[in-house]
């Protein structure tokens, strides 16, 4: 275990070293000039890495309220972003032999990649107080969900899936589905939908449920992002954006997978909810 921590340091110097090495040189001067992106995904991206909350979940909310950055520029940001900084999570997760219910991973994302572009199509067609005010109530939803599951403290839950027949793959591949049409809306979503069935449907642990959907995101975040270069789609500003976040995410999100894997189950659900409840009271003061 000594020599796989050893390696999980090395994550973010390999991501910088490739980062500094970008055509797009020298890429300081992203940072300098969006020093607020770099601010906002430090916290953003520890966040994905601790808990179930992709790093878009913080972005989001932070670049259309805060920075009036518009939301087809922020959901995209987001994608981009994660497929980094999840990515760091996602070998982090690996080489600290984290437990993930692979079963679970591959019905979801079965499910979220080809409902992606619909997604992003969807989002062109509405306006963006909409895409906003549907940001906050997915998100409100499922504080209000956790709330309920862990009014009993003593509730049964399983360290991992004792059932997987096909109506658990049904569910799965449903749900992949809507949180990959949420996430080409939003820039995330998916985890919060699979993280809800996991917990509320499968009674499955919360941090047994966290590492698992981060895998199912990043998987998602790659294939948004190659979809965005793909279609001409990754342009400045939002690549100056994802400039600026690079190098932070790739430290962020390993650091919050390692402190989610000490936290209690209980802690993690504290800090899910506290944060979701924070973006309700700014959309609701916006309002």
């Amino acid at each position: 275990m000594l020599t796989e921590r050893r390696l999980v340091l090395l994550i973010p110097p390999l991501v910088w070293v490739g980062w500094y090495f970008l055509p797009e040189s020298p890429p300081f001067w992203a940072i300098a000039e969006h020093w607020r992106i770099s601010l906002t995904m430090a916290f953003g991206s520890f966040v994905a890495g601790a808990t179930a909350e992709a790093g878009g979940a913080v972005a989001f909310p932070v670049f259309t309220k805060v920075l009036s950055i518009p939301p087809a520029h922020a959901k995209l940001f987001a994608l981009a972003t994660q497929s980094i900084g999840m990515g760091s999570a996602f070998l982090t997760i690996l080489l600290l032999r984290i437990r993930v219910e692979w079963r679970a991973v591959r019905w979801a994302v079965l499910g979220s990649i080809p409902a992606l572009p619909l997604g992003f199509v969807l989002a062109e067609h509405l306006p963006s107080s909409a895409v906003r005010m549907l940001f906050t109530v997915v998100q409100a939803s499922f504080a209000l969900a956790l709330w309920w599951h862990n009014r009993d403290p003593a509730c049964d839950r399983h360290e991992h899936l004792s059932r997987f027949g096909f109506m658990e793959k049904s569910t799965l591949l449903g749900g992949g589905m809507l949180g990959g049409l949420i996430s080409g809306m939003l820039g995330s979503g998916l985890e919060i939908i699979v993280f809800s069935l996991l917990v509320l449907w499968f009674r499955l642990c919360e941090k047994a449920a966290t590492p698992t959907v981060i895998v199912m995101m990043v998987l998602t975040s790659w294939s948004g992002f190659a979809m965005m270069i793909g279609s001409g789609l990754f342009v400045p500003p939002i690549s100056a954006y994802w400039l600026a976040a690079v190098p932070i995410v790739a430290m962020g999100a390993p650091l919050g997978v390692y402190v989610c894997s000490r936290m209690s189950r209980i802690r993690v659900v504290q800090t899910l909810i506290f944060l979701i409840l924070i973006e309700l009271i700014s959309s609701l003061l916006l309002i």
